[in-house]
């Protein structure tokens, strides 16, 4: 089935005046087969296999979002400004480019982080981004830790805070290495949250637009970690406010994400604790820890921000797979090869995208143990017994290592596994009664 597959692939008659075919045109390619058709994003004379799924016109982000695509967006982050892309760094054999680097010192993040700026921000964020509710009580804890951050005068920090943005800008280099890397690891499995203090580079299950809801509602990982590692939260804030209005016009502060990208945040410490998860409750305040960033300063982590797709389809079918792929390979090869921000050999992940955009812990499990392949990175994998178990997936890959299989072949197998077995498939809502 795979030699099929990619002979099928190879035999296809791509449009003679196509420089290089964006990544969603290639993927449903590879899929589907098909004719050539006039590239909606015409912009730099490229043609497009299928009207309306170029990266530009918001086409991989109708794939990648799902249900978001009847928003003033279009499903996507829109036009993103404020990023630089004159000193593009390629990271050389991986078909990945560090497009942006950010970086500030915290003294002049602290500087920024008055009230009345923070409440501008909030402002913006709420009415541009994150419309649907509101938590006082997560405001207020909020402008809490901004209290002590700007207290804290006597924190000196040795190191700037960094963001970096990364992109999969030659697809090609990927299926290439997939075809011929082979799958030989299986991360380990740990069981609870990540420890933040001794594991020196953690996923961040992202949002599309870095911190989430972190400055209205919602209070689940990203959140937390914004809300705790208040320079992070300084850095994008700031953004909000020095940007064009996103209110009037639909567009994306500098620090947001497509699906072919990743971020890597370094630099921040840990300002506050927050011990709850999932909605503020009503005691938040008194609940907060304030922290001395000080003890983090020898033990923050790297943070590597992926957003994952919105599984609100019934089956995986293949461009979803791969689109996983690309994005969980982008961030994992940034954090493992870029020297300036990267050089971590061991990646702590777990249940990505599993939450409510309703992904398979399964499929999850199963892609990022591939793109770790492929990357050349270790992945420790955290488990918190809350959704499918992993014994299936590691039977699955078990085989692939038996067998060894590419990890090309690999996805393969995991496509055919999605279809035929209802227990790796995106998760239903639960009805209600």
């Amino acid at each position: 089935r795979a030699r099929r597959m990619r002979s099928r692939s190879k035999k296809m008659a791509f449009p003679s005046r196509c420089a290089r075919l964006c990544l969603p045109c290639t993927l449903l390619a590879r899929s589907w087969g098909g004719k050539a058709a006039s590239c909606q994003d015409n912009t730099d004379g490229r043609t497009a296999l299928y009207p309306g799924v170029c990266e530009n016109r918001g086409g991989r982000e109708a794939l990648y979002y799902g249900a978001y695509g009847s928003d003033r967006f279009g499903g996507g982050i829109g036009r993103r400004v404020g990023i630089d892309e004159s000193s593009k760094k390629v990271l050389p054999g991986t078909g990945i480019s560090r497009v942006a680097l950010f970086s500030e010192s915290h003294e002049a993040l602290r500087a920024w982080a008055t009230a009345d700026n923070l409440r501008k921000a909030t402002r913006i964020h709420k009415a541009a981004y994150f419309t649907r509710s509101e938590n006082l009580v997560q405001e207020a804890v909020v402008e809490r830790v901004r209290q002590h951050y700007v207290d804290a005068t006597d924190y000196v920090a040795e190191t700037p805070v960094q963001a970096a943005l990364f992109r999969c800008e030659d697809e090609e280099v990927v299926w290439n290495r997939s075809a011929s890397e082979l799958v030989t690891r299986i991360p380990s499995i740990v069981r609870g949250v990540f420890d933040e203090r001794s594991e020196r580079c953690v996923v961040d299950f992202a949002n599309k637009r870095l911190g989430g809801a972190w400055l209205s509602y919602g209070c689940v990982q990203e959140e937390k970690m914004f809300i705790e590692r208040f320079d992070y939260s300084a850095l994008c804030a700031r953004s909000l406010v020095e940007m064009e209005d996103p209110v009037s016009a639909p567009l994306a502060s500098p620090f947001s994400m497509r699906p072919n990208e990743a971020w890597i945040l370094r630099g921040g410490p840990a300002f506050a604790e927050v011990p709850w998860y999932g909605r503020t409750p009503g005691d938040a305040e008194s609940r907060l820890r304030l922290l001395d960033p000080a003890n983090d300063r020898s033990t923050m982590p790297t943070v590597l921000a992926i957003d994952a797709i919105k599984a609100d389809f019934d089956l995986y079918e293949r461009q979803h797979l791969e689109l996983m792929l690309i994005k969980a390979y982008t961030g994992f090869s940034a954090a493992v090869h870029d020297p300036d921000v990267g050089r971590s050999p061991t990646i702590a992940t777990g249940s990505w995208g599993c939450g409510a955009f309703r992904n398979n812990e399964r499929v999850m499990f199963v892609i990022q143990t591939l793109a770790a392949n492929l990357a050349g990175v270790e992945l420790t994998y955290h488990v918190l017994a809350d959704g499918h178990r992993l014994g299936p997936a590691f039977v699955f890959l078990e085989e692939a290592v038996h067998q060894g299989l590419t990890v090309a072949q690999s996805l393969d197998m995991l496509l055919e596994r999605c279809i035929t077995d209802r227990d790796w498939r995106p998760k239903r809502p639960k009805r209600g009664r």
